[in-house]
């Protein structure tokens, strides 16, 4: 199940609670939301699909389950949900990937959600069939737009993968990272120039 757990400044446990259903959950991302609850992302296999979907809860502050969504869910396909933030509408943007039942290929995956946890829309991001993509970190940025970090593996060994889309989630660039053996991004924040800073 995912599990969430609230310490005190000292990090003693103020409480902890659990999530899920039947079958396997894991919750990969977590942020205070503007009212003092919390939102979680991550991955389901509860939700009847053949396989996982992106999984979404939100709590209030003393982690108390509100309403749970779930995104994806095709007969063949798994989804995750890697990263998520609270939009500056209320809402949430979710980054993940989708990738075929036997792994021979995925997508970087990023869903737009309202304030309730209805999907808004959805878009892939990646370089085809029998290539892995995925994104790790996303972050809304000041032109309302959205920025991805991940990874991609164009030619055998993987890149830091760089995507920056408008505030309906069409690309408006990518830019790769990294040398002649395998590098992850994991974590972007936009920069007080307007830049990007990516950890990996």
């Amino acid at each position: 199940d995912v599990y969430l757990i609230k310490t005190d400044a000292s990090g003693h446990e103020e409480w902890s609670q659990t999530y899920g259903g039947d079958n396997s959950e894991v919750g990969y991302s977590v942020q205070q939301t503007t009212d003092g609850g919390y939102i979680i992302a991550g991955y389901t296999y509860s939700s009847g699909s053949a396989g996982s979907e992106v999984y979404l809860i939100k709590t209030d502050a003393s982690g108390h389950e509100e309403w749970r969504q779930t995104y994806g869910g095709t007969i063949d396909d798994d989804y995750y949900g890697y990263s998520v933030q609270q939009t500056t509408d209320g809402g949430y943007i979710i980054v993940g990937k989708t990738s075929d039942y036997w792994g021979e290929w995925s997508y970087i995956y990023l869903v737009k959600a309202d304030a309730s946890g209805n999907e808004e829309w959805s878009r892939t991001y990646g370089n085809g069939s029998y290539e892995y993509d995925y994104g790790s970190s996303v972050q809304q940025t000041t032109d309302g737009g959205y920025i991805i970090a991940g990874e991609t593996w164009p030619s055998g060994n993987g890149d830091v993968y760089l995507i920056k889309t408008d505030a309906s989630g069409h690309e408006e660039w990518s830019q790769t990272y990294g040398g002649t053996s395998t590098d992850h991004g994991y974590s972007v924040q936009q920069t007080t120039d307007g830049g990007y800073i990516i950890a990996g």
